[in-house]
């Protein structure tokens, strides 16, 4: 569907197929964007600077290799830039970044997890290192790849694979007694 959209955009100048892509991925950039300016207002517009540019650009679509790499990678530049000019101080180490907003998306097989075991979840997802959570995040819930996550966060792939392995297994810490529980109820 998204490179109907793309095309679309491209050489129909379709603003109705830019609001439909706009508005698939509107969520998780703004996520990210609020990953580092921790203001929503501020996310918001970063996003939408992003979109604009991406419309005034649109006739060069075709010469993006990865539009979700190249949207991630402008959110990042595009706050980084505000942060530099309100002068505010600048951690570029992204393991200190804090994530907001993860949830678990409802899908059919999430909707047989008991709301218990969704709770211990998401309270396992939150007492992830930072850095850990955020590409956790980027991998599992904005269905990234690990090559992808590395190009956005300009760190090796092999970084990507190691933070994705201590998530997992940390996970499994927490859920495991969880898991042999409902493994006994089936």
């Amino acid at each position: 569907m998204q490179p109907i959209l793309l095309h679309r955009i491209q050489f129909e100048n379709d603003e109705l197929a830019f609001r439909e892509f706009y508005e698939a991925n509107v969520f998780r950039l703004f996520q990210f964007a609020f990953t580092f300016v921790q203001n929503r207002e501020l996310s918001e517009e970063i996003v939408n600077d992003v979109f604009l540019k991406l419309w005034h650009k649109r006739g060069r679509i075709d010469q993006i290799e990865n539009i979700s790499v190249y949207l991630y990678v402008a959110v990042k530049n595009t706050a980084v830039n505000y942060l530099r000019q309100s002068k505010k101080r600048l951690d570029t180490d992204l393991g200190k970044q804090a994530v907001h907003h993860f949830y678990l998306s409802p899908d059919p097989e999430q909707l047989l997890v008991t709301d218990e075991l969704r709770r211990r979840i998401e309270a396992a997802i939150e007492g992830l290192p930072p850095r850990c959570k955020l590409i956790f995040k980027l991998v599992k819930e904005d269905g990234l790849s690990a090559a992808e996550v590395a190009a956005i966060l300009s760190i090796s792939y092999k970084t990507v694979t190691t933070q994705l392995t201590i998530a997992l297994r940390k996970l499994e810490e927490v859920l495991k007694p969880s898991l042999q529980q409902h493994r006994m109820k089936v």
